[in-house]
């Protein structure tokens, strides 16, 4: 892949993190995403070259995708950094997200969750870890309840540091 397509699906992801988050109806994130649609059509299409199919190509990005490294022992030698990088594809980070969830449930069995992590609830476990790692970070979870927001939080908590903070 050229890398600027590769900018150019990052600006995307950026736009919807940044707004589309943001918005509480579907309507305007219908026109948020539209808007953002035509933009990149516009500005990128002749520029450089791509077609439509190209630019409107859509990543997955997070930061828990490296493993910590062991010794021979299990001893632990180096915590894994947390990169902000692109995910090979959707099943690849459901089975990171699968093993981290296997991980806090061996770490808390009295707490353990018997997760299905289908291709909404990994998005909002994206964004969860995503916000919980950033400085200052904060997001309200508005839904039903029983809808798994608490659970997707204590698992994006556990993701990003690795133990529970409460």
């Amino acid at each position: 892949m050229r890398s600027e397509l590769f900018l150019i699906a990052l600006w995307r992801h950026e736009c919807d993190r940044t707004f589309v988050d943001k918005l509480i109806s579907n309507g305007d994130k219908k026109i948020f995403s539209d808007m953002l649609d035509r933009v990149t059509k516009d500005k990128f299409r002749d520029s450089l070259g791509f077609d439509d199919e190209q630019l409107m190509t859509q990543y997955l990005f997070a930061d828990f995708q490296r493993d910590d490294v062991y010794d021979e022992y299990g001893e632990l030698e180096e915590e894994a950094p947390h990169v902000y990088e692109a995910c090979p594809d959707i099943e690849n980070i459901r089975a990171i997200a699968n093993k981290r969830l296997d991980a806090y449930n061996e770490k808390y069995p009295s707490k353990k969750m018997n997760l299905v992590i289908f291709d909404d609830a990994l998005k909002h476990l994206l964004r969860i870890s995503r916000t919980i790692g950033s400085p200052g970070g904060n997001i309200l979870l508005v839904g039903v309840g029983g809808s798994g927001k608490q659970s997707l939080t204590k698992l994006g908590c556990f993701i990003s540091f690795k133990s529970l903070p409460f």
